[in-house]
């Protein structure tokens, strides 16, 4: 039988609320509930983490209050929203047709692109390709940089050098840049020049932390290995960072190995050997007086003297001693 996981912070429900919602089967109720208990009450917090539509989230307050587990507000609150990039606009067939017969540049740009993916634009491509050109206001010469980089990807990810991405890859890469700021040619050659480098080293990172079998990082993996690349780690430095977090996890973790390079990075350290000198405990201090160091003897022109005099002396004794 699995063992309970016990959270770190309890929340207090009463038997009866329990059982309550057990007897009904009530699932988004409960969910509610928890949710409603974990933000103190607060039916907007709680509506935000859940992030329902407002018609689930109405349908489960009226859900407590027969169970008679919460009040349903006048209006329950609605769910927050999306993020500014995660919106897309819903661009009509009409305004599509408008752009590229009253806009030359967007125009030609749907030419050059329909060129470079080899294949004629339906209404969907169109709206996608509108919605970088228009709505992100990437620059003709940008969207072709992003064109290129994608089908780079596509083509090494597939192992076919015909391959060809499909439009909604091409804008999901694009909302991508524009949140890490790619949105001018000047950010987009460095973007890419730092992606090349990402590239030559690619294989070589993958084997340090023990993959075998030859094939592309996928994209949680690459974002790790361009950090690494980014803070100048070796291949060297990788592997032993992999070799510890394997002795410790028992396989290969990006997040455990990705903390272990980030705390050598910070420290400075370059190489196995400075990482090893880090590691080694500092030398125990001494307790007693340090111990005398012997100097060198260099004995007087008297000192030599009487010891050749005490030599000549022996060796008189010795001579009578022997007749």
């Amino acid at each position: 039988m699995p063992a309970l996981l016990m959270p770190s912070e309890i929340l207090s429900m009463s038997a009866q609320a329990a059982r309550r919602l057990v007897e009904a089967g009530e699932g988004d109720g409960a969910l509610l509930y928890l949710a409603l208990l974990s933000c103190g009450g607060d039916a907007a917090q709680a509506a935000a983490r859940l992030r329902w539509p407002e018609s689930r989230l109405r349908l489960a307050f009226d859900r407590l209050a027969a169970l008679e587990l919460a009040q349903p507000p006048a209006d329950p609150p609605a769910p927050p929203p999306p993020r500014q990039d995660d919106r897309r606009p819903e661009y009509s067939r009409g305004e599509i047709v408008t752009a590229m017969e009253k806009e030359p540049v967007f125009q030609g740009l749907c030419r050059e692109m329909e060129g470079r993916l080899n294949r004629i634009f339906t209404d969907n491509d169109l709206k996608c390709l509108y919605t970088i050109y228009d709505f992100l206001a990437f620059p003709p010469e940008v969207i072709l940089l992003l064109t290129g980089w994608v089908i780079q990807r596509e083509r090494r990810q597939k192992n076919n050098p015909a391959a060809y991405p499909r439009m909604p890859q091409l804008q999901t890469e694009a909302f991508r840049w524009k949140r890490l700021g790619v949105d001018t040619l000047e950010r987009a050659e460095d973007y890419l020049r730092r992606q090349e480098a990402v590239d030559q080293r690619e294989w070589a990172v993958l084997s340090a932390v023990g993959v075998t079998e030859r094939r592309p990082a996928v994209s949680r993996e690459r974002e790790y290995i361009s950090a690494w690349v980014g803070m100048g780690l070796s291949d060297e430095l990788i592997r032993m960072a992999y070799e510890r977090t394997v002795y410790k996890k028992g396989a290969m973790n990006w997040p455990y190995a990705n903390k272990i390079l980030e705390s050598w990075h910070k420290a400075g350290y370059k190489t196995a050997a400075q990482v090893e000198a880090g590691d080694r405990p500092p030398a125990r201090a001494r307790t007693g007086p340090a111990p005398q160091q012997p100097q060198d003897f260099q004995p007087t022109q008297d000192r030599i003297q009487k010891n050749n005099d005490w030599l000549d002396q022996f060796l008189e004794e010795q001579r009578k001693g022997d007749g």
